[in-house]
């Protein structure tokens, strides 16, 4: 039979071991890489200017470009106003956010890395800006600069 001290060391083992074992686990995933997003400043600037007319025009050439590119977007208008529009298209090593906050025929796009941890190269950003100006020259009278 085992003595009360007895089963006070092996409880106080036990409970010592366990707790062991979650600081362990913690331990472990904090020193994990984790995917690092944000805060960040973009690598690239794009704005484009419209005729609000061809607002949809643009949206679909945005769709195209994006199915191209294996882009997942997002169009989406925003409280503020329905002449206002979030554009989120993202992959997993690029992320384009954009908006019109400032006038509803001006959209500025903001090009970023979607993993700090494992960035994309450089051409990476230079090739889709091409490739989204060629899109963009689609959409009649709009104009593209990148900054």
């Amino acid at each position: 039979m085992l003595t009360k001290r007895k089963k006070i060391i092996i409880g106080s083992c036990l409970l010592s071991g366990i707790l062991f074992c979650i600081l362990g686990c913690i331990g472990i995933k904090t020193m994990t890489p984790q995917k690092q997003r944000y805060p960040q400043d973009a690598k690239r600037i794009v704005n484009v200017t419209i005729d609000t007319g061809q607002r949809e025009e643009f949206f679909d050439q945005l769709r195209k470009y994006a199915d191209k590119h294996d882009f997942k977007i997002t169009i989406d208008a925003q409280p503020s106003g329905t002449e206002d529009f979030l554009i989120y298209m993202t992959r997993g090593d690029i992320e384009i956010i954009g908006d019109n906050a400032f006038a509803p025929g001006e959209y500025g796009f903001g090009f970023y890395h979607a993993d700090l941890l494992h960035p994309a190269p450089d051409s990476a950003f230079d090739d889709l800006i091409s490739d989204l100006e060629s899109f963009i020259n689609e959409v009649p009278g709009a104009t593209f600069t990148v900054e």
